[in-house]
């Protein structure tokens, strides 16, 4: 079974509901995506409000995780994150700890308002609940507080 390393920076940095989503899934591993800054820029019906999304910024960093999952397992993913409709797929380098640089899989919507979408608590606290089962520093966790409260 081939396998491929997906960077997650929004809902899925939570171990626990990508389990419920694609099954076993490892220990995720903290990792930066360069060249790209957070946004949250897509409105999503089933989270009531704003979802995380990534564009192109040379001067950008975006805080994650990666897992190494299974291609049917990376299926499952496209069809919970609206591919090709609301995501689509996107080849990234992303720089692991402990691995230096690797090949990974992300998702980057192409149906962005180009404006700051509020997101529901539930999916904030998602996302906090991630950056913190990857241990992240409260510094990298506020910066990711003020870009999701639009500030």
């Amino acid at each position: 079974m081939s396998e491929v390393w997906f960077f997650a920076y929004g809902w899925a940095l939570d171990k626990t509901l990508l389990k419920k989503v694609i099954g076993e899934c490892g220990e995720p591993r903290r990792a930066i995506l360069r060249g790209y800054r957070l946004v949250f820029d897509v409105f999503s019906p089933s989270w009531k409000g704003g979802v995380a999304n990534i564009i192109e910024d040379v001067n950008g960093e975006v805080y994650g995780g990666v897992y190494k999952i299974s291609m049917s397992q990376l299926a499952r993913l496209d069809e919970v994150v609206g591919v090709p409709n609301t995501f689509s797929r996107r080849k990234v380098v992303v720089e692991v700890e402990d691995l230096g640089s690797i090949n990974s899989i992300t998702y980057v919507s192409a149906s962005g308002r180009g404006r700051w979408v509020k997101p529901s608590e539930q999916y904030l606290r998602a996302l906090f609940h991630g950056l913190k089962q990857l241990k992240y520093s409260d510094e990298v966790i506020n910066k990711v507080k003020k870009i999701a409260y639009g500030q």
